[in-house]
């Protein structure tokens, strides 16, 4: 419960945040080969001939609380951004997004035909638009991974560690784009961003996580119980 965090001693938060908020070990090295195998694939496809090429995948980038190491136990949120060559602007993206995305649902059905162990796929509804999204849930369904994959453009290209050159926002304001429509883009950043700090940083993202859920949890419950 919230109450957790309120007992507990500074000197002990490290232990709760270890103990009972950070990711199941085993789910998240289950999770870790999955992805990793959908990556293999993902630029397999792009590296195949043929009368017309498919888009040769540039880099993959791996995003939300999972790539940020801020996941709380139990589920979390991933993304899965593949940068392509065919995408050489923002405009590019939101034109030909939609096409290569209804051409990756085979590729996962294909990707899942050899499911990894411990894991199941689902398919929930599809809210976002830019991505296609898909659950890796524990056969206990105690643990999942809700993951969205977004092909992108490479608007950082090789620097994409360093700080953006001036026209990469420049663009990005020409471009016309609605907020966050090319968040994907810049992944890496936001990704590094968080990496880059000290893990005390996360455990405290963790805990007001936890708390949050905790808090917003009973306040559901409470006005339930005056209905």
């Amino acid at each position: 419960t919230a109450m957790d965090v309120y007992s507990t001693a500074a000197s002990a938060l490290d232990k709760l945040v270890t103990r009972r908020l950070q990711p199941d070990a085993d789910f998240l090295g289950t999770a870790r080969r999955a992805l990793g195998a959908l990556d293999a694939a993902l630029r397999e496809r792009g590296s195949r001939g043929g009368a017309q090429p498919t888009p040769r995948v540039l880099k993959t980038a791996k995003g939300g609380s999972y790539g940020r190491g801020t996941a709380l136990r139990g589920g979390c949120d991933s993304e899965l951004v593949f940068f392509l060559d065919c995408f050489k602007s923002y405009e590019d993206q939101r034109t030909h997004g939609a096409q290569i995305l209804h051409e990756m649902r085979p590729l996962l059905d294909a990707w899942w035909q050899d499911p990894v162990p411990g894991l199941s796929l689902q398919f929930p509804e599809q809210t976002m638009t830019g991505g296609l999204q898909f659950r890796l849930a524990s056969v206990d369904l105690e643990h999942w991974m809700d993951v969205n994959l977004v092909p992108a453009f490479d608007a950082l290209g090789e620097g994409s560690g360093d700080k953006p050159k001036p026209q990469v926002y420049s663009s990005l304001i020409r471009s016309g784009s609605r907020g966050g429509e090319h968040a994907a883009c810049f992944t890496e950043l936001r990704r590094n961003f968080v990496n880059s700090r000290p893990a005390k940083l996360k455990n405290l993202i963790l805990l007001v996580k936890h708390w949050y859920s905790q808090v917003k949890a009973s306040h559901t419950l409470g006005r339930r119980s005056t209905t």
